[in-house]
């Protein structure tokens, strides 16, 4: 009789039940549909998951004060700093200068890198994106800029290219910070190099073609030899020596390789003069027609060719310098500009290209051929 009176009392409170799970549900599918409405609203107006952040924030505060950039990669690890005058130099290479530009271009670069894209932090991947540290072996570069007390500004490690992200002229790459297995993608315009010789100063000197007036070549093997023109304008040189019987130039313009070879002269590497042997050298010897003159010393090894360069001016050249054009004609301070050169190159010797070698080395038969011959 009492177990027939307690069931319809369970009645009700199944009914309560059933209404409180179907209020839930409602209130759970409504929260589920929101949500997938805001994924959409998101996805349909181009708002991205990650809000882009600068990789060092700091350092835009900071660019004054960097004094020290390191890289290091798996094969190689070299610093380039600033001197207490401010110059910047490239301690590996005897304190060589370093090139500005290409050291402003860095730690700006970095300062601006803007991270666009969350990946993964999982230390296992970082390899696959080239961003394992170098000195375990890893593919990473290591960049770290420090200030003059040894504070360190920025540490970041920068690896693969990242493939469809690059925008507007600026590269995409894996990055993360050193102390952080989180990894991202970069957007902007940093690209350390990472070999040593590409930190180097490459300003040289440079001629215009119509200031050459003379250059003269005393080849490794073969007698010494000279091609000039008369004036500025005229477009060929020509060889002073009286050829061999039976030999004559290969083109009438043969003799042009040797009188243009300054053009784009620019080195691989540097390493102090002392430490490379000249004797037994090859010579090419270069007048301006406002009377500078220039002296190479070439060698030779390991396929590799060194030079060493000076300079000086004659006070009563023959013909003032041709003037460029829509300039005025003035005439250089050869003795200052001779000066400055000799104040660049003293106590150097440098790795230039293996083409400028040896056209700078060329013997005279070179440019010969047999008379008649095609």
């Amino acid at each position: 009789m009492a177990e027939a009176q307690a069931k319809p009392a369970l009645v009700p409170v199944l009914h309560r039940r059933l209404g409180a799970l179907t209020r839930l549900a409602g209130v759970t599918g409504i929260a589920v549909l929101l949500a997938a409405l805001a994924l959409w609203q998101r996805a349909s107006t181009g708002q991205p998951d990650f809000k882009p952040e600068r990789l060092v924030p700091a350092l835009r505060e900071n660019l004054q004060n960097v004094t020290l950039i390191q890289i290091e990669t798996k094969t190689a690890s070299f610093n380039v700093t600033r001197t207490a005058e401010g110059r910047w130099i490239v301690p590996d290479k005897a304190n060589y200068p370093a090139d500005s530009a290409t050291v402003l271009k860095t730690i700006l670069g970095l300062a601006e890198f803007d991270l666009i894209e969350r990946r993964t932090a999982r230390a296992d991947w970082h390899e696959k994106l080239g961003l394992s540290l170098p000195k375990s072996g890893g593919a990473g570069t290591l960049v770290s800029m420090k200030n003059a007390k040894g504070e360190m500004l920025a540490s970041v490690i920068v690896g693969n290219t990242a493939e469809g992200a690059a925008a507007a002229g600026e590269t995409a790459r894996y990055v993360r910070r050193a102390n952080e297995p989180q990894t991202y993608v970069g957007r902007g315009n940093f690209d350390p190099p990472t070999e040593q010789a590409r930190w180097l100063d490459k300003r040289f000197f440079e001629f215009a073609r119509d200031r050459i007036k003379t250059g003269s070549v005393k080849p490794f093997k073969g007698k010494p030899y000279s091609v000039t023109r008369a004036k500025p304008q005229d477009e060929n040189f020509t060889v002073v020596e009286r050829l061999p019987a039976g030999r004559m130039l290969r083109t009438e313009n043969e003799a042009n390789a040797i009188g243009n070879a300054l053009l784009g002269l620019t080195f691989d590497d540097v390493k102090p003069l002392a430490s490379v042997n000249f004797a037994n050298a090859a010579r090419a010897d270069f007048v301006t027609f406002d009377g500078l003159s220039l002296s190479f010393s070439l060698i030779e090894q390991d396929r590799d060719f060194w030079m060493s360069v000076t300079a000086a001016a004659d006070t009563s050249p023959a013909q003032p310098a041709p003037a460029p054009a829509g300039a005025a004609a003035l005439k250089p301070d050869v003795a200052k500009e001779a000066q400055e050169i000799n104040r660049i190159v003293s106590g150097w010797a440098y790795k230039v290209p293996r083409y400028k070698g040896v056209l700078l080395s060329t013997p005279l038969e070179d440019l010969l051929k047999p008379v008649g011959s095609p």
